[in-house]
């Protein structure tokens, strides 16, 4: 923290409140105490018998107090000048009003001053750059003793009678030399940076410090005490020039920098004043208002070109110094960076403990702690002398760095900061080369294990496709090398080749399995599953091939070889056991339809009975009507292809046999199951509308089960209507092609509706709501539908009913 900024908030171990309030009063007495002594020096630094004074401290000392102090505090010690003010002025007998007047502009003077400079300057209390010293002279020297000596004169006129522009030019240029020269002195003793200089100084530093003092003051008094008339001090020489304190002056700007300017002047003024109050110096010559004046203007016109060059010097050095530094540390971070490059893991702990105490050298501080495992604490921990910076690597928290220093107030400049930071990243990236070198190891030792353990054959490759690891159960297959061509195969061997081998040879599948693994090893894919057959002495065996990436910067992939043959067997198993269902249901769908089947029978065969009795007797007619007989025939051909198609519809649904998938148009399917329970309607007194789409729903799938899923929603739909004695007992058959290129089916019913909480229940096993019922319909269908790439499900109707709905993928008619 640098002079003049605001102090930072309390933390744990800073001064309490009640130590900030006692440097508070404390600094309030020091104000007073100093205006009140300030305005006594001005009363004195008078060239008798002239009245004005060459300088007029108080404005100057609260100036200064407002730059340092912080804005919350200003009122505070304004009103601490205000007794001090009240207690120098009124001896002097001058009316209250005018006491109280030179007061407002005393402080109006130090309020500009102070807004003014802060306003433009990042550090108002410093003086060390040629911007900040541009800002103080605009602002407190020049701009704030300008504006506020008008109404200062007026007070003086109107009270005391004096003239006006002559108490205006004495004013102005008394508080311009005072707020040039006494400003910065002040910033000298109160900054601690600068009273802590002589401690920090060598010796040879010291040394000339005190010769510049004592040459300084001495050539200083032998100026100004010469007699304005006369020879001079030196025998021999009529006047002792004024030039000769330029090389002084000029020896303590360059060498000490504005500090040194500042105070060298404010001596030399005191010095000239001194010698003037006594009638002597060059000045004394000329009348008394003319011989303040011209003091006054040279001692400025001297002070302000110094202190600028002071600053730019003082710069320049900065510049230089940081410059230096900069390279230092960016050749100690070059150093620290390669220290860990090809530092083996278990050397990085001790390495990093070297460094640290290198770093804490090199940084001059008395500690520097690295601390593991830390709390996931993104912020930066900062007190007066301790700064605490994470270390993190990959978005994650490794550790943090403390530094400590023992001197009270070390300041922490953000420069410094990022350079922290930067050495942090660098033992950030140690510690995770350091973690993830360790955690290589440890995984693999435990891949070893885990291999060791698996019963599936497993293989390790490299990322370019050569076996650099195998289990036990991958060795093993090496002696049923017949059954695979994808197993077995020693480390060493380059897989990718064996897959190409077999690519070329023809293998079945072989092609898709090289390229979902190249896949893989290059990342263009996160896993390949793959499932394959080979024939065995007894039976089929099956196995299942996934790959997988392997987790390490090299790269590379874990292939595994599983045998599901008893997996595939009880799926197949359980495949036929569901066609055995679906046709049991089918069976007892017949069962239950038998009524209308026996009607849909019935009536071919009562027309060909019909016509061939009449053709009988058109036989024994005499002579036979030829025309009458071939029309009986050709009804009797009718009459029989109807009842051909019936019995053909009832031994396909009643059929048991493989699934077998072709083009069907779901349109065609619906009517011939409307054919089907035509009796069936007219018996349960139902009717069946159909709704379908103008263009042909074509689906890849097999027509007996799909009709079956049809067959099974009607007749579902159809007993739902049972106890429904009012109303109309229609059943809706709709389709459409429902978004791209799925077709969707809906059988909608007038029923009684679904039971609330049976819409999950529905299609699973066993559940029915007939009293009758097996529970098995809708579970059939479900599997069809879903074997067949389709969903189905149910919902409620607004106003009466349900509706059962499957969606199938769709496919262009002719296409596989």
């Amino acid at each position: 923290m640098q002079p003049g900024e605001p102090m930072p908030p309390e933390r744990e171990g800073q001064p309490s409140t009640v130590g900030s309030a006692r440097r508070v009063a404390a600094t309030a007495i020091l104000v007073g105490v100093s205006y009140y002594v300030g305005a006594n020096i001005g009363f004195i630094l008078r060239f008798p018998p002239t009245i004005p004074s060459v300088l007029w401290p108080p404005n100057s000392v609260l100036t200064a107090t407002l730059l340092l102090a912080p804005r919350r505090r200003w009122w505070i010690y304004l009103f601490a000048a205000f007794p001090a003010h009240m207690a120098s002025e009124l001896p002097a007998g001058w009316p209250m009003s005018l006491v109280l007047a030179l007061f407002a502009t005393n402080c109006s003077e130090a309020l500009v001053a102070a807004v003014c400079v802060r306003g433009f300057n990042d550090a108002p209390a410093r003086l060390d750059t040629l911007r900040r010293v541009v800002v103080f002279i605009a602002g407190a020297v020049l701009l704030a003793p300008f504006v506020s000596t008008f109404a200062d004169a007026a007070a003086v006129a109107g009270l005391r009678g004096e003239p006006y522009w002559s108490v205006w030019r004495t004013r102005f240029f008394s508080n311009l030399l005072t707020e040039l020269t006494l400003v910065p002195a002040i910033f000298t003793v109160a900054s601690p940076e600068d009273r802590g200089w002589i401690r920090r100084a060598s010796l040879r530093r010291r040394a000339e410090a005190s010769l510049l003092a004592v040459s300084l003051v001495t050539v200083a008094i032998v100026a100004f005490s010469a007699s304005s008339v006369g020879p001079g001090a030196i025998p021999g020489l009529p006047h002792m020039s004024l030039a000769w304190l330029l090389p002084f002056l000029l020896w303590a700007s360059v060498r000490f920098g504005p500090r040194g300017a500042s105070l060298s002047l404010l001596t030399t003024s005191l010095v000239a004043i001194w010698a003037g109050t006594h009638g002597r110096g060059p000045f004394t010559a000329l009348p008394a208002a003319e011989s303040v004046l011209a003091l006054q203007i040279f001692l400025s016109v001297l002070a302000i070109p110094l202190i600028c060059l002071a600053a730019l010097i003082e710069e320049r050095r900065y510049a230089e110094e940081a410059l230096g530094e900069r390279l230092r540390f960016e050749e100690f971070l070059a150093r620290l960076s390669g220290a860990f490059v090809h530092l083996p893991s278990h050397e990085i702990d001790k390495a990093i403990a070297a460094w640290l105490r290198r770093l804490g050298e090199f940084l001059q501080l008395e500690g520097v702690l690295l601390l593991r495992l830390c709390a996931d604490e993104r912020g930066m921990t900062l007190s007066q002398s301790e700064i605490t910076i994470p270390i993190e690597a990959s978005g994650r928290v490794l550790g943090s760095l403390a530094f400590d220093s023992i001197a009270a107030g070390r300041a922490w400049p953000e420069e410094l900061v990022q350079r922290l930071r930067l050495v942090a990243e660098v033992f950030a990236g140690a510690l995770a080369r350091k973690e993830a070198e360790d955690a290589l190891r440890a995984s693999e030792v435990m891949k070893s294990a885990i291999l060791a353990s698996l019963s599936s054959a497993v293989a390790v490759l490299d990322r370019g496709g050569r076996v650099i690891d195998v289990n036990e159960s991958w060795s093993q297959f090496g002696g049923e090398v017949e059954l695979t061509a994808y197993v077995g195969v020693p480390v060493g061997t380059h897989y990718l080749g064996i897959c190409r081998r077999a690519a070329r040879q023809g293998i079945p599948h072989s092609a898709d399995v090289l390229a979902g693994i190249e896949e893989v090893l290059d990342g263009a894919r996160q896993a390949f599953a793959f499932e394959y057959s080979c024939p065995a002495p007894n039976a089929e065996r099956w196995f299942a091939l996934s790959v997988v990436p392997l987790s390490r910067p090299a790269g590379g992939a874990v292939i595994s070889h599983t045998e599901v043959t008893e997996r595939k067997r009880a799926e197949m198993q359980a495949e036929r056991t569901r066609q055995e269902l679906a046709h049991f249901t089918r069976v007892s769908t017949m069962g239950e339809l038998a009524a209308s089947l026996a009607h849909e029978l019935r009536q071919p065969l009562t027309g060909i009975m019909s016509n061939a009795q009449a053709a009988r007797r058109f036989l024994d007619a005499t002579p036979p009507d030829l025309g009458q007989l071939r029309e009986i025939l050709s009804d009797i051909i009718e009459d029989d292809s109807r009842a051909a198609e019936v019995i053909q519809r009832l031994r396909d649904m009643l059929s048991k046999g493989e699934l077998r998938r072709a083009l069907l148009d779901l349109n065609d399917l619906i009517r011939d199951v409307r054919r089907l329970l035509g009796s069936d309607v007219v018996i349960r007194n139902v009717t069946i509308e159909l709704e379908l789409g103008p263009t042909p729903m074509v689906v890849n799938g097999d027509r007996i089960q799909l009709e079956q899923v049809i067959l099974n929603l009607v007749v579902n739909g159809m007993d739902a209507m049972t106890d429904v004695v009012d109303g109309d007992k229609t059943i809706v058959v709709r389709s459409e092609i429902d978004g791209g290129q799925a077709v969707h089916v809906a059988v909608e019913d007038a029923g009684t509706g679904l039971r609330d909480g049976t819409h999950e229940r529905l299609f699973e096993s066993f559940y029915t709501t007939k009293p009758g019922g097996m529970g098995m319909g809708l579970s059939i269908a479900k599997s069809i539908i879903e074997a067949h790439g389709g969903s189905i499900w149910a919902t409620n109707n607004p106003t009466r009913g349900a509706t059962f709905h499957f969606s199938l993928p769709g496919t262009a008619r002719g296409s596989a």
